[in-house]
Parts: C-alpha cells; structure tokens; sequence
C-alpha cells in the first residue's frame, strides 16, 4: 500500500463514526418456493457500517406496477438503514478507505479519503448526487444502520463467477461451505490473491471492534458472504480452490431448453432418454481431493399444474465400452433439506473432473418449462447457487397448443443482445472467457399467426392508406422495401407521413443464391449472367473448379449448390452476381417464456463477397474476398415473464469460418413486442 492510503487508513478512528465498531454482520441463505423468486438471504445487521456481499437480487412481485423489475433501496432495507452505497466496476484503490463512505471529507496532507464519483450512493432522507437506483445480487454493499437489525431479502439467483479488475483491489465476496483461513482459500491463486503479497497489505476487512479497514493475516477465518477488499495481482478468473463451469455459465444456470438431442442412457427395462450437459470441476490446489455435492433448494415453476419433481435429473457417465452411456445416480427431485448429496465424482489435485447430467424432460402436465434450484457445494470451502431449467418439447409447443399460444406473442419484437463472453483465441483450447466490456446489439423478431419466428435485419412500421377518414387506416410491418409506395407513413413529418425503420444492422440477411434470384446481369443485360459464368466455368476443359466441372451442362442444370460453390471457388468478385438479399429468415423455435429459438442449419451465412463480410474490401485487391461465415444463434428465454410483452434470456452464437476453430460468443438478450401485427408486408 502507497504512503498515503497507509496514512488515510490509520486516520479513520478520528473520522470515522464510532457506531460502526459494532458492525458485525451474519448472513445466512435459506430457500423456500417463492414463485418468481427463488431463495432468501437473512441479513443481521448491527449498529453502523456492515461489509455485505448480497447473492439474491431482489425483483417486485406479480401484480406491481413494476412487476419483475429490481426493487429501489427503499422498497429493500428496513426503516433503520439509512444509507447504502457500492462501488462502482471500476473503483481504485484511493476510493474506499475512507472514515464515512457517506462523507467526503478531506484528510490533511493525503487528500480525499472518499471519492464520490467512484461510488453509487443511496440514503433514506434524500441526498443531493444520490445515484443507486436499484439493488441486484451478487455486488458488495456498505449498509448503515441506526440501530441492530436482522431482516430477509427474498430474490432471484444464478450461478456467479468472481470478476475481478487486474490490479485493484475488489470489494468481493464469497459463499463458504465453513470458515477457511484466507491462506487455505487463495493458497492455489497463484500469487494473485494474498493476505500479503510482496511485502505489502492486500486484504482488507472491516473490523468489528472499532471500525477500521484493517488487514488480515493469512490465519484469519472468512466470514460467509462479508466483503472484503482483496487486491488481484494481474488478470484473474479465481473462484476457489476448485473452479466450475459449465456450457453458457456467464448465463447463470445450466439450460436444457435448446435442442433436443436426446440419447439412450441405459438398457433394458430401465433404460432413459435423457439431454445430456457437463459440468465441469477443477481443482487447481496442489493437495487434497475434493468432492462436489448437490443440494436440491427448490422446485420453481410458473405452471399452476407443475408438480414437483417434474424435471427428473440424472448422474451419467460413459459405458465402459465407450458405446453408451450409463446411469450412475438420481439427483434429488423434491427439497429434503439434506445438505447435499454426492454426485459420484472425486477431483483430484490439479486435475480435472466433468459430471455429466442428464435431463428427463418428458412431462405431460402443463407445457411451460421446470427449474429446479440447487445448492451446488465444491468440497472444498466453495458453494455456489446452480438453477437448472427445462422444457419438455425441443423447439416449440405441439402443434395444437400452438395456435391457442401463438397470438399471445404475435407481432414484431425489438431487442438488445449484450454479447459479454467469447471465445479467446490467445489461449489454448479456445475457452469462452468474459469479455473485458459488454458489446450492445440490436435484434429483430417477428412471430407470425401460427408462431413461425423470423429473424430480419430491417423493418418499416407503417399502415394502410384510406380515402375514407371514418375509416381507420391498419398497421402495417415492412420489410420489402419495395412495397413501400403501397403503404403511408405513421409520423408527420415535414409536411409529410413517414414511416418508422428499425434496423438490426448486426445481423444482416443473406444473399440470395437461388437461380431465379440471380438471372440477368445487374450491370448490362446483354453481358453473361451468374448462371452463364458457372455454365462456361463448369464446361471448359482449362477450368480448375474441381468440385464443379462437368457438373453444370446447361442454365437448367445450376442450383443452389452450384452457386454456392461457384462462390467459394471465385478469387474475384463474378461481375454477373446480383446484390439480392433475403427480406427475413426463417428459425426453428417459438418466442415465449421457456422457449428457444434458434437458426436452422446453414441458413445465417455470409459468403465470400457478401456485403457484410468482415473480411472483405470492395476498394482493395487482396481483400475483394472473404472466407464464407457461417452464424448459428441459439435464443433460449427464462421460464419466469412476469411482464406482458417482455422477455429475458441467454444467447449464443456459434461463428464458422472465422478462424480454424469455432468462436462462441455468449450473452443475454431484453426483448420488447413494439408491434402485434403478425404478418410481414400485408395488411391483414
């Protein structure tokens, strides 16, 4: 630590309220079923400043005005908490010694011991600068009461890695199973996390006794769920002793609501079809195995004929021949309070260990999708919340819920795609690591009356002309630009009716390669089209088109996949090809609550001279052509949507072509239904 916080540090007795020498917290978790909500966490407060790092994020419940959104400060904390504050992401470390978190007071000769633009603020009598609006989980707060205080907070969970700032110290926290020394927790850091590193201070806990920061020593106990300022030496992904993840992690629950690719587990009698998912557990320490265990906490669904125990969970792991797959336990169905049963794995020292699961998710009794909310506990000082969700039908509902479902999600819905994980290609095995800042994208849906879901990359809201002013003009959605002229706009402007253009210019359509769509040259319509170039290319005896030649004897003969290789064949642009574009696409799935939609195969491509390839410059020779880039996207959408006309959910997209391995890119996706007409450039 500098010269000056060390100062700063020893001069908080004189500044800081003497109340806060009794802020002892006691946290506990408990979880009970709570609809919307999934668990509780039990705060015992003292008088003054208390050190939380809270799990649960606490939302309104149905029937508010603000159903489903997180909860303002004053609608969380009990009467006598007077102030809350957190830092923000990227505080440093001149930004939390300080005598009153609430106070910028000024130490003489050091300078500001707290820096009020490195923290979001609240107080009961309203201050001015005051800026936390709403209380989510997994953050640290300082909460100061005026008087003891033991209250619960019910909210949501997920499953939480650490994010830690590369040379900082980070008001972090963590949910122990016990109370390790800081020494056993970061003894298999690496050198990143320490009591002292260097010489030097670098964790820092609140002192119960006379309300100072003070540091630890390698000996002291952690306290469950009690922040602490820990200083991270470099780049940092630890989470204790052993690590886990699993597919989509940065989403917060494993998720078997994509496709259904079930297997046979077992034979006989007693064989199951089950989806299949890995969780993976490593145990960086250098001493001692560890084994994992899972706690059922609760069974949640919105479904009023849900029963408990719908969605049935099972250990497996590979047949001994390495043919199938064997059935090794049942996880728990129904909540018994057990504290946890093995999973049958045991992670040795700097190995590593994946625990496969296998989801049965053949129910019959309500359509909509199952979590079941699990305690998953390392085995090694580590706990995590671990909701595991389903639904029973891979892609959409039957065809004859479909109908009584679909107009209840018709229309055009726009969204925002935060894409905040990704394949890293620096390190080996290209692992999907968090990204250093969230990447916005705008997306666009349309559900048709029967549910079919398309993906578009650009849309007009306009409506129908009338003669007649009795008679009221429909809404119309646009995505044939051509169409235009038929409709009028729905805003005035400049003495004229325009329509409103939304665009999703990340995901733009691909080329249409039929050959309807490219006959006729676009520049002179006496020149050979695309279809005469593949035919001359096909047929000449020079030609080093292998996987064309003498396949394509006449304009009769091309299709698709002919113009599809013709494409990848090409090192120049075909003078002959036509900038046609896809007006939307086709996806498997349905919108809604627990549904998934996804690409089809091969359908989201870019090929080589596509106006978007990333690869590609119009302008410079030795760029005139890309890689052709192929883009899977998989939408999955939390079971929970408490507000009509909005839905939630991960995303991932798998990009192809781009490097010589698969990229991913993962995220969470807000979706808001702006229009309920459910056709595209018709009026109904």
């Amino acid at each position: 630590m500098n010269a000056a916080l060390s100062r700063s540090m020893k001069r908080l007795p004189s500044l800081f309220p003497r109340a806060l020498g009794c802020a002892l917290t006691v946290l506990a978790l408990t979880a009970s079923p709570l609809g919307a909500q999934s668990t509780e966490q039990t705060l015992s407060l003292a008088n003054g400043w208390t050190a939380v790092w809270l799990e649960v994020s606490p939302v309104y419940p149905e029937g508010h005005p603000f159903a489903g959104q997180p909860k303002a400060p004053g609608d969380v904390f009990p009467a006598n908490v007077t102030a809350v504050v957190s830092p923000k992401p990227l505080a440093g470390t001149a930004e939390f010694f300080a005598a009153d978190p609430a106070d910028a007071d000024t130490d003489p000769g050091v300078g500001p011991t707290f820096n009020k633009d490195g923290w979001e603020q609240w107080h009961r009598v309203g201050q001015a600068g005051d800026n936390l609006n709403i209380i989510t989980g997994n953050r640290p707060y300082l909460i100061k009461t005026s008087a003891p205080v033991n209250f619960t907070i019910a909210g949501k969970v997920r499953f939480h890695r650490p994010t830690w700032i590369p040379d900082r110290f980070n008001l972090v926290g963590f949910a122990l199973e016990g109370a390790p020394t800081f020494s056993q927790f970061f003894a298999a850091s690496g050198g990143r996390h320490g009591a002292v590193l260097l010489g030097k201070n670098r964790i820092f806990r609140l002192n119960a006794s006379d309300g100072m920061w003070l540091p630890v020593t390698g000996a002291t106990n952690m306290v469950s769920n009690q922040a602490y300022w820990i200083f991270s030496s470099g780049p940092s992904d630890y989470m204790g002793p052993v690590a886990v993840d699993f597919d989509a992690a940065v989403g917060g629950q494993l998720n078997f609501a994509g496709p259904n690719d079930a297997v046979q587990v077992g034979s006989g009698a007693g064989a199951k079809t089950l989806d299949l998912k890995g969780i993976v557990f490593t145990n960086v320490a250098s001493s001692g195995s560890s084994q994992p265990t899972m706690e059922l906490v609760a069974n949640l669904s919105d479904d009023p004929l849900d029963a408990d125990g719908d969605l049935k969970l099972f250990a497996v792991r590979p047949a001994l021949d390495s043919t199938g797959w064997l059935e090794t336990l049942q996880l728990e169905e129904t909540p018994a309070g057990s504290g946890g049963s093995s999973v049958g794995e045991t992670v040795d020292p700097l190995s590593s260990k994946t625990l496969t699961i296998g989801a049965q998710r053949t129910w019959t009794i309500g359509l909509a999708g199952r979590t079941n909310l699990y305690r998953l506990r390392t085995g090694t000082w580590s706990k995590f919340w671990l909701p595991i969700t389903a639904v029973n039908s891979s892609l959409q509902l039957p065809p004859d819920t479909m109908q009584t479902n679909a107009a209840a999600v018709a229309g055009l819905w726009v969204g925002e795609v935060s894409m905040n994980a990704a394949s890293s290609i620096v390190v080996a095995g290209a692992p999907v690591l968090p990204a250093a800042a969230p990447a916005p994208i705008r997306i666009l849906l349309h559900s048709d009356q029967t549910g079919g879901v398309r993906l578009l990359s650009q849309v007009t809201i306009m409506q129908t002309s009338s003669a007649d002013p009795e008679v009221e003009p429909v809404p119309v959605l646009v995505v044939d630009q051509s169409k235009i002229p038929f409709f009028e706009g729905i805003r005035e402007r400049n003495g004229k009716r325009v329509g409103v253009r939304l665009e999703a210019v990340a995901y733009d359509m691909p080329r249409e390669i039929d050959p309807a769509s490219q006959t006729g040259n676009p520049i002179n319509p006496a020149d050979p089209d695309l279809i005469d170039m593949i035919v001359a290319e096909s047929t000449s005896p020079s030609t080093k088109w292998l996987s064309g030649a003498g396949l394509y004897l006449d304009r009769l003969s091309v299709d698709a996949a002919a113009i599809d290789g013709y494409l990848l064949f090409r090192q120049t642009r075909p003078p002959g090809l036509r900038e046609e574009y896809k007006f939307s696409l086709l996806m498997d799935g349905a919108i809604g609550a627990a549904k998934t939609v996804l690409t089809q195969a091969d359908t989201l491509i870019l090929d080589p001279f596509h106006r978007s390839n990333p690869f590609r410059h119009a302008l410079a020779p030795k760029h005139a052509k890309g890689p052709q880039v192929t883009r899977e996207l998989s939408i999955t959408f939390d079971p929970e949507a408490t507000v009509p006309g909005r839905l939630r959910g991960t995303i991932t997209e798998t990009l192809k072509g781009v490097t010589k391995s698969d990229l991913v890119l993962t995220g969470t996706i807000d979706l808001r239904r702006v229009s309920t007409v459910n056709a595209l450039d018709t009026a109904p």
